[in-house]
């Protein structure tokens, strides 16, 4: 009886802890798109991204992926004008159009609004239709000006909702924006990806009168028969922490005097050779620091 009472406790702890999770997050309604309030960076919410081939939902799937890497885009515009950040719309009924899912697969999962950013066109539209020709920015800087064009051309919006919210170009393309869309910066690892949907009919036939089918990340792997090995050289996802000691007990037999380890410190610890190795931005950021810092310094001979 002692133990059947401790596990009910646990149960109702557990179920109290996800629904308070789920409390936090935060669902944009487009149907009540007036309804909604101002938009904090702080905040939670929740999105979706189509996958136009199916082996690039099978990686992120199996990898994670990280925005803060260049995306990979299919036309050359959307790369002269968002080189970075994973497009994702806050509309479910947007992102299952054929348009953006052509591979039959989209990922559902939770973004920190500080995350995401504004997509950013030349001439300060919105949006671009796929496919519309557009010219490129000339650097990050111009992207930067138009950005910031943006930001105080939505802060007069007649729209709470936007004009008050923390950023409002960005704001203004989630609320005000036929597709509803953000581009994700954060780093996205494998089990944050809350669902995946399934259109078997049009991951296969390439029709689009198919269901659009939720399961779990685990269940599509397992119904697919996907090889979920990593396909990385190292076995970091994106939003993993960088661990020194961690990393030369794993690497290295925990020997700080190894030749390997110094030849590695020494030079190896460059953008381009990290992220050969199988690290993201975010592990990369961190021991490029480290370097900086000196704090490797004394295990090199």
């Amino acid at each position: 009886m002692k133990n059947l009472r401790e596990f009910v406790r646990a149960t109702v702890r557990e179920s109290l802890r996800e629904s308070k999770i789920l409390s936090e997050v935060r669902y944009i309604k487009s149907k009540d798109i007036h309804k909604e309030t101002p938009l904090k960076d702080t905040e939670t919410i929740r999105v979706y991204h189509g996958f136009n081939k199916f082996d690039d939902a099978v990686d992120v799937l199996k990898n994670g992926l990280s925005g803060k890497e260049r995306a990979k885009r299919i036309y050359s515009y959307e790369m002269g004008n968002n080189p970075y950040g994973l497009f994702v719309t806050v509309d479910f009924n947007v992102i299952k159009r054929g348009d953006f899912a052509h591979s039959g697969v989209i990922i559902e999962f939770s973004t920190k609004v500080s995350d995401l950013e504004a997509p950013v066109w030349v001439g300060g539209r919105s949006y671009f239709i796929q496919g519309e020709y557009t010219y490129s920015f000339k650097n990050l800087e111009e992207r930067e000006q138009q950005r910031l064009i943006n930001r105080q051309r939505a802060g007069q919006s007649p729209y709470d909702f936007i004009s008050k919210s923390d950023r409002p170009e960005l704001a203004d393309t989630i609320f005000d924006n036929p597709e509803r869309q953000a581009l994700y910066i954060g780093d996205l690892n494998p089990n944050m990806i809350k669902a995946v949907w399934y259109n078997e009919v049009l991951h296969k036939d390439r029709r689009i009168n198919g269901d659009w089918v939720r399961m779990s990340r685990k269940e599509f792997i397992k119904k697919l028969k996907i090889d979920a090995e990593r396909s990385r050289n190292l076995r970091y996802f994106p939003n993993d922490e960088f661990d020194f000691d961690e990393f030369v007990q794993k690497y290295f037999n925990g020997d700080y005097e190894s030749s390997s380890l110094a030849l590695f410190l020494e030079f190896d610890i460059n953008e381009y050779d990290l992220k050969i190795y199988g690290f993201f931005p975010k592990q990369i950021k961190k021991i490029m620091q480290m370097k900086k810092d000196g704090e490797f310094d004394k295990y090199i001979k």
